[in-house]
């Protein structure tokens, strides 16, 4: 963090890729500038179609989907459930500026999930993505989880 402290966070693993979706621009320059400043390689997509077409490529590649809830057309929860639903062994990572009522419209109430608020702080983010990636090496022995449980 420039002029500031770094969150201790570990260091990636190296070829870590994580996928970006939002439909806010600004979201996603800023993620891909913290993520990678850290090491992670980053992809991003502006909409369902675009993260589709890059898992459709790329999905041996990507370690973790950070997911907007609240996008045009397709929300991120319904797109977390379609990219599960083709790769499910996805570790994904959802985040949203709206609160819980918006959340709970778009079908993320009551779940188990990794969420990030935004706006976020640098440490914040990669916090919740070392998190993110943590539970998916601690989950690689136990049984598959399904749709619904992100946590």
């Amino acid at each position: 963090m420039p002029g500031g402290s770094r969150v201790s966070v570990p260091f990636p693993a190296p070829g870590t890729t994580i996928l970006v979706v939002d439909d806010e621009r600004i979201t996603r320059r800023v993620s891909y500038r913290i993520l990678s400043e850290e090491g992670y390689r980053v992809f991003e997509a502006a909409s369902a179609d675009e993260a589709m077409s890059v898992l459709d490529m790329a999905h041996h590649y990507i370690h973790l989907v950070i997911l907007d809830v609240v996008m045009p057309v397709v929300d991120g929860v319904e797109l977390g459930r379609q990219m599960l639903a083709s790769w499910p062994t996805l570790r994904l990572l959802y985040m949203s500026a709206h609160p819980a009522e918006v959340l709970a419209q778009h079908g993320l109430a009551n779940l188990d999930v990794l969420f990030l608020a935004k706006p976020f702080t640098y440490g914040e983010l990669l916090a919740k993505v070392a998190e993110a990636l943590d539970r998916r090496r601690a989950r690689r022995t136990s049984e598959p989880e399904n749709v619904v449980d992100q946590g």
